[in-house]
Parts: C-alpha cells; sequence; structure tokens
C-alpha cells in the first residue's frame, strides 16, 4: 500500500494522455488534486516555473513528472 502523498494532477481533460493519467490514479486509490489547464490558462504559468510545458504533468510530493509514463509513476508512488 503506498504511503499518503500529496499528489496534484495538471491536465486538459480533453487529452487523452491526461485522461489516461486520471483513471491511472483513480484506479490506484491514489487521490490528487486535479488543475485543468482548459479551465484555467494561468495554470501553464506553475507548469513554466517546474520546467514543464507536457501535459499531464503529475506532481508528487513536490516534483514533477512531465508527461504520463506508468511505470516511472508507479515507482514514484510507491505501487
Amino acid at each position: 500500500m503506498p504511503y499518503l502523498q500529496d499528489v496534484i494532477l495538471y491536465l486538459d481533460p480533453e487529452d487523452p494522455a491526461c485522461l489516461r493519467a486520471q483513471a491511472f490514479l483513480r484506479r490506484h486509490g491514489i487521490a490528487a488534486s486535479e488543475r485543468n489547464v482548459r479551465r484555467d490558462p494561468a495554470l501553464r504559468a506553475d507548469l513554466a516555473e517546474m520546467g514543464s510545458d507536457v501535459l499531464p504533468t503529475i506532481v508528487v510530493n513536490g516534483v514533477a513528472l512531465p508527461g504520463f509514463d506508468p511505470r516511472l509513476l508507479a515507482e514514484v508512488l510507491g505501487l
């Protein structure tokens, strides 16, 4: 079982990779705060500050993971 983590998902709800990342997190019972950049384009500035211009970007305990790599994400989340 994964330990308690702070997870933020920056996504565009119409992007297939974002939807896969969202489904992955839900399937594994990971509660993520979602930041919808389609609804609030100003969130792209947050991504730029993290050095990312890719969606989805998943932030785990302050570490940004640009894109959706299920193996890497599972490793970082301790799944």
